[in-house]
Formats: C-alpha cells, structure tokens, sequence
C-alpha cells in the first residue's frame, strides 16, 4: 500500500491524462489562431481533476477561453462520475449597448443543446471605460 502511494509522489508534478493534454493541446492551437497581429497572449485556462480506475477522469473540470473574432469564447469540460460534459459559452458585444450571451452544452453521447440571449442593454458609459474611452459628459 504505501508503496503505491510512494509511486504516485515520485513523480511531480504528476503528469495530466492523456484527455487533459488533448483539451490543452487544442485550446492552444485556437488561442494560436485567433491571436491578432502584434498581440500576444498566455492562453488562459485551467482545472482540477480526480483519477478513477483505468485512468479515466472521475470528477473535475478543465477550462480555457480565446478570442473568435469579436467574441470571447469559454470551453469548460466538466467530469461527473467518469462522464464528461462540453460547454462552450460566448460572450460579444452588439452596437455597443447590448452584450450576446450563448452556451452549447455537449453531452456525453454527443448531443447538444444550444441557447441564445441577446438583449441585455448595459451602461454605454460603462462600455467606453471597459474599451478605455472616457464617456461623453458634453
């Protein structure tokens, strides 16, 4: 038993499963592609997760966000009891006075489920300070 449990410091930080590395590996490519010219950036994201038998991904999560032209998009992967959920969210905003929300959620047999709101009116002022614009007071 606790030989085992050695086996399992020896190396650290231990390494992520195979499905972990694949949701990064393709988080990074995104993020490489919509990178815009004399930008940078880290690439975002991050998770926790439990190992069950086999070496599959009991319970967890793994998160990562770029951008998609104008909108910024979330890419959770949620683990529940060895079964994983996909939910992409994006957020943009529409002539500057309202934001877009959406998710799709794809679920462990691959169906998907997708939802949409468009009218959520915020500050104008708000929207100027958020892009570094000072708001009109004239």
């Amino acid at each position: 038993m606790e030989e085992g449990g050695l086996e399992h410091l020896q190396t650290w930080p231990p390494s992520a499963p195979p499905q972990v590395r694949a949701i990064n590996e393709a988080h990074m490519q995104r993020m490489r592609e919509s990178m815009r010219p004399g930008t940078a950036g880290g690439g975002g994201g991050g998770g926790s997760y439990r190992m069950g038998p086999g070496g599959r991904i009991e319970h967890g999560h793994q998160s990562n966000s770029h951008w998609e032209g104008d909108a910024v998009v979330i890419e959770s992967h949620r683990f529940h009891a060895g079964h994983e959920l996909v939910i992409e969210e994006r957020v943009r905003l529409v002539d500057g006075t309202q934001l877009a929300y959406s998710h799709e959620i794809t679920g462990p047999d691959g169906s998907t489920e997708r939802h949409e709101i468009e009218d959520h009116r915020i500050n104008a002022s708000r929207v100027q300070l958020a892009q570094g614009n000072a708001p009109d007071t004239n």
